[in-house]
């Protein structure tokens, strides 16, 4: 009932300011003020954070000196998934009031950052740390902590190097018969590779006909099947296991008999539901108190054998936020007390998603921490059962891994195919599955294959580095790590002692590292490691550092541009969609690419991008769609190069029909449509 009250104000609330949009003859700023008020009332009473965006940019093009309109217009760009366009109405902000908001540099900074600007957004990230250094005394609830800011800047300073050195893998978007134009995320697959099972907050199929407080369908976990080659249409996986509300699968045993579902009670925990021969599934069970605590878990992998399980919580006992547990199965089928994998794997940040491998002895995970771009990264290790210890994280590279987030990587038995869910520009929807093609030094072993006889290694002498690094005031501790120039690969750091670290390997082959230290107040350090290949002798070098007090550079002055004036029109040729469906035909990319370079080549020109519909379904509905199409056009063409300050987004309806509705062919078809018009 709760869901269904907010869901109704949304709808008043979109009514009402659809209703207004008829009225732009009247005075500008007091419509735009109105749908702010409006797309305020929303975000107070709901998460409907993408119809709140609507109405605000739609507001902030109304009125481009609406600093609320573009504040707000940035703010929910931040909750999408094109989190990179939100620069531009921050800019404006800044522009008109460069202290509307304490943090509003970080936020310019933060949306470069996700539009791989790297550059760029240290510089605003910068600026915002100069000016937290100059308010001491500010407590505001806008003010974004230094640690929080200087760990952007490494990142950004990772984002150029996993750039440079890109991983040549293939991914490919599983497609319309898997993916919605909703969230599609959690990949898993038997060892067979014949069944997927996911997590959609797709409409169709959902068992809930309502919406959650976001405005968008309740989590429902699906499944689909391998035929000639091929994932068929999904099925909703049933009310067994499924329920009302949120539901979302975190695991499946390598079986794929076993799957375990994530449940919001208690803080969060897990659940099994079991295949029986008939293949029903079970209702779904809580796992025991020594999996599950009062705290939250989240995500779950079980060995090939089924004797061991990984698994995500913040419970404490951890290295800081979410980390990697593990517990073993007992001879009487229980689990044992769960062991924190330690800081080899854990960061102070959030790790989730853990997938053991299928060899059993390749984790992948996702984290915050380590050597990210930005969000959650993919990460590898390999257990050395002989030492019984796990080897440094590798970052799996770009562009598996982008400044969002990138989690829930599940690789198939061959190691040939990887599984994952992320956001990139050929996404169906908000988060998309694809599948990647793995290069063969990312492979695991597969434990059914014949083993090969080989002569054992012989053992090398280690090759040490030593690591002394100063402050003002002598040897000092700091964040260090040894890694390849991708992100990859690394060698394990020991402390010595203040200030003095070490690294050792016996790695037969040399390798170019890049040596990262920072340290809160100070510039990172980035230097270049020549690391020899190991031998019979031992080999020991060094490596001073001293760190530099971090850089106090002014903001730098921002002038505000006048407004541009319209004197004249042009047109390129319209773009159509299916009914119902604000996604393009994709014969017609060719025509808003004519529309990118015509804007490129003549700098002074903006667009006016005009939605329509057909006249089936309630009119409030097809004012909201002809928007929403207007915005995809919009969003293609700022991803070909192209300002969002330049294109102005309107929404008509059915209200402006090119021909008759009274039948599809030659007529409702071609309603549905975005029109182009080119202004000087």
């Amino acid at each position: 009932m709760q869901f269904k009250l907010q869901g109704i104000r949304y709808l008043i609330a979109l009514f009402l300011v659809i209703s207004v949009l008829p009225l732009w003859a009247q005075d500008n700023a007091d419509v735009a003020q109105q749908m702010v008020e409006i797309a305020d009332e929303i975000m107070r009473e709901t998460k409907a954070y993408d119809d709140a965006r609507d109405i605000y940019i739609n507001a902030s093009i109304m009125d481009p000196t609406n600093a609320r309109a573009n504040f707000m217009s940035g703010i929910t760009l931040l909750q999408s998934v094109t989190k990179g366009q939100a620069t531009d109405y921050f800019l404006k902000v800044y522009e008109k009031d460069p202290n509307y908001s304490f943090d509003l540099l970080y936020k310019i900074g933060q949306s470069l950052h996700y539009g791989y600007k790297f550059d760029e957004a240290t510089k605003y990230y910068e600026q915002y740390l100069d000016k937290l250094a100059a308010n001491p005394d500010y407590l505001g609830n806008d003010i974004i902590e230094e640690s929080v800011v200087k760990r952007k800047i490494f990142e950004c300073e990772q984002g150029k190097i996993l750039m440079e050195f890109p991983e040549e893998v293939e991914i490919v978007n599983l497609g319309p018969d898997i993916n919605s134009k909703y969230y599609d995320y959690a990949p898993v697959v038997d060892a067979d590779e014949n069944v997927m099972i996911f997590t959609s907050r797709r409409k169709e199929g959902n068992l809930n006909e309502d919406v959650s407080d976001d405005n968008i369908p309740f989590e429902d976990i699906f499944i689909s099947k391998k035929v000639n080659g091929n994932w068929d249409y999904p099925d909703n996986i049933g009310n067994v296991v499924n329920t009302m509300y949120h539901d979302s699968n975190v695991g499946l045993s390598k079986d794929g008999k076993e799957l375990f579902i994530y449940k919001d009670e208690n803080e969060g925990d897990i659940y099994v539901s079991t295949q029986d021969e008939s293949g029903n599934w079970t209702y779904p069970e809580p796992l025991d108190r020594h999996i599950n605590t009062d705290f939250s878990e989240t995500s779950v992998s079980l060995s090939p054998d089924g004797s061991t399980m990984f698994f995500a919580s913040n419970k404490p006992g951890g290295e800081g936020g979410f980390d990697i547990w593990v517990s073993h199965r007992n001879a009487k089928g229980n689990w044992e007390k769960a062991e924190n994998l330690g800081p080899q794997i854990n960061t102070p940040f959030d790790e989730d998603g853990p997938f053991i491998g299928f060899d059993g002895k390749t984790l992948y995970f996702s984290s915050r921490g380590g050597n990210g771009m930005g969000g959650f990264d993919v990460y590898r290790v390999e257990y050395d059962s002989a030492g019984q210890t796990w080897s440094a994280p590798t970052n799996m590279g770009y562009p598996i891994n982008t400044p969002d987030d990138d989690i829930y990587f599940t690789p198939s038995k061959d190691g040939k195919h990887a599984y994952y869910a992320t956001v990139k520009e050929d996404g169906i929807g908000y988060t998309d599955l694809y599948m990647l093609k793995v290069p063969d030094e990312m492979k695991h072993e597969d434990p059914n294959a014949t083993p090969v006889a080989v002569e054992a290694p012989k053992e090398l002498a280690p090759v040490t580095l030593t690591v002394t690094v100063n402050g003002p005031g002598g040897p000092t501790d700091v964040l260090i790590s040894l890694r390849g120039v991708t992100g990859t690969g690394g060698v394990p750091s020991n402390k010595v002692s203040t200030g003095v670290y070490s690294f050792s390997s016996k790695e037969g082959k040399g390798h170019e590292y890049v040596l990262s230290i920072t340290k809160d107040g100070f510039e990172p350090q980035l230097i270049t490691i020549n690391y020899p290949a190991a031998g019979d002798e031992p080999i020991e070098f060094s490596q001073t550092v001293t760190l530099v007090k971090a850089k106090v550079v002014p903001p730098k002055e921002v002038r505000p541009t006048p407004p541009p004036r319209v004197i004249s029109g042009n047109r390129v040729r319209n773009v159509y969609f299916d009914f119902g469906s604000s996604y393009y035909h994709k014969e017609d990319v060719v025509f808003i690419e004519q529309a990118i370079q015509k804007m490129k080549q003549d700098a002074s020109l903006k667009l006016e991008l005009d939605g329509h519909s057909d006249v089936v379904g309630m009119e409030r509905y097809n004012k909201s769609l002809s928007i929403k199409r207007a915005e995809r056009v919009k969003s293609a063409m700022v991803k070909g190069g192209i300002a969002a300050n330049r294109i102005m987004v309107k929404g008509f309806g059915s209200d402006k029909p090119l021909a008759t509705n009274d039948q599809e062919k030659e007529g409702r078809e071609l309603n549905r449509r975005v029109e182009f018009k080119l202004i000087k």
